[in-house]
């Protein structure tokens, strides 16, 4: 493969790579979920305690990363113990469950690539993949920015156009009258978490593009002395 299309896929693979780990960063930030319960009256809506509302997390949380089989739960809602969703809701996990684990597993091959590129291009002082690799984050700042300003705009069009595009079925419309998973998770939870995940996306950005700059430097000087002894 030539350095043309190795840049091409830095460029492109870059984005995909922090925006996934952002992802995941944010849907395992415990904090995040007891402070959004707090924040959105979950408690009163489901009539779970904080602390059931976190076991909960703690297993949902554990069945999108490949440690728990199924979302049959049981916890204390209204003082009895009972199921904490329905087979719609069920049904529902099941297919966030695929999408999270295709994304993983598409993020991890991502990354393996970009790290064995990079430990290569050390090895060689090669320039072209810091390039590529902060011409990955222009990229995704770029398009940082419009996803923000799309979902600032209408947030609600966004949200229903994703499940609409990533779902091959309606389960993802719940009933808040019967949902507990709506009401642990309703729409300001959702805008909450999109900024989040941008902003650790923006976070990891900024650290790539900072060790792109270095790589240039440093690398570039080996490359320019190099060229210098030979002339």
């Amino acid at each position: 493969m030539g350095r043309k299309w190795i840049a091409i896929m830095i460029v492109l693979l870059v984005p995909l790579v922090l925006l996934l780990t952002g992802v995941e960063i944010a849907t395992r930030d415990d904090a995040f979920f007891r402070q959004q319960y707090q924040a959105n009256d979950v408690m009163d809506n489901t009539g779970m305690n904080l602390d059931t509302l976190m076991e909960v997390t703690d297993e949902i949380q554990a069945y999108l990363f490949g440690n728990r089989e199924d979302l049959h739960i049981r916890a204390d809602i209204h003082g009895e113990e009972q199921d904490v969703f329905n087979e719609r809701e069920i049904v529902h996990m099941d297919d966030v469950e695929v999408l999270f684990a295709r994304g993983l597993l598409i993020r991890n091959m991502a990354l393996a690539f970009l790290l064995i590129t990079v430990a290569v291009a050390l090895s060689r002082k090669e320039t072209f993949v810091w390039k590529a690799l902060l011409a990955g984050c222009v990229l995704l700042i770029a398009g940082g920015l419009l996803i923000g300003l799309l979902l600032y705009l209408d947030f609600n069009r966004y949200f229903v156009l994703f499940h609409e595009m990533f779902f091959s079925n309606d389960y993802w419309i719940l009933d808040p009258d019967q949902s507990n998973l709506i009401n642990m998770v309703p729409l300001p939870f959702f805008i909450n978490i999109a900024k989040r995940i941008l902003l650790w996306t923006v976070g990891g950005t900024v650290l790539v593009a900072f060790l792109s700059v270095l790589g240039l430097k440093f690398g570039g000087n080996h490359e320019k002395r190099r060229n210098h002894i030979g002339d």
